[in-house]
């Protein structure tokens, strides 16, 4: 596959998620022989809190892997008794993958390829400041991602918990092209990345 028909692969895909976000469909994702749902800005929060390694791709554990797959799974459950069943027969389940080399490979990389999804939609802001501050910030970056969709939509907080957080992020996005005259929107990392293999490729003599 070239570098172009790459790129017009990765931008149908992201074309073709978008649609999804927005209707009763979604691609599935089984991990561990659990079916995850869409991660929603709930369960993104919640990784940020506990630091967990899926985020950083670093220091994965048994544990790390486990608890994202329970908190993504469409069997998550609150009930106690039930609960500590199934998260027992699910992490021996992922200890026994990651024990095998090929069977590891490939739960990470469903596991990945969700994350990967979650994110496509993330607003990246070109020409962002980077100017470092020497003060706390008066609000948290969860709070102010909250407060900008439920003002704006007229939703309660706990509602935006809910959603899938590719649906907040393509929202933010909305609001920010239609309320910011001088808001300038990245393309997806994805698409980014490709390109900048182009200009590599012709750096190097390859193209």
């Amino acid at each position: 596959m070239t570098i172009a028909e790459k790129y017009q692969a990765e931008r149908e895909r992201l074309e073709l998620n978008r649609t999804l976000d927005w209707s009763t469909f979604s691609r599935e994702f089984i991990a561990a022989g659990e079916s995850l749902k869409p991660m929603t800005v709930q369960v993104w929060f919640d990784l940020l809190a506990v630091k967990s390694p899926i985020l950083s791709a670093e220091g994965l554990t048994a544990e790390a892997v486990t608890d994202y797959v329970w908190r993504n799974c469409k069997r998550h459950t609150r009930r106690t008794w039930v609960k500590e069943w199934r998260l027992y027969w699910l992490q021996r389940r992922i200890e026994k993958a990651i024990d095998d080399e090929a069977e590891c490979d490939a739960l990470l990389t469903v596991i990945f390829d969700h994350v990967k999804e979650a994110f496509d939609e993330f607003p990246a802001t070109a020409g962002a400041s980077t100017r470092q501050v020497n003060s706390m910030s008066g609000t948290s970056g969860e709070a102010s991602m909250l407060d900008e969709i439920a003002s704006r939509y007229g939703i309660n907080p706990q509602d935006v918990l809910k959603m899938p957080l590719r649906r907040a992020f393509a929202l933010q996005r909305t609001i920010r092209l239609a309320t910011i005259p001088e808001y300038k929107l990245l393309e997806a990392d994805s698409l980014r990345a490709i390109k900048s293999e182009y200009l590599n490729s012709l750096n190097n003599g390859a193209v």
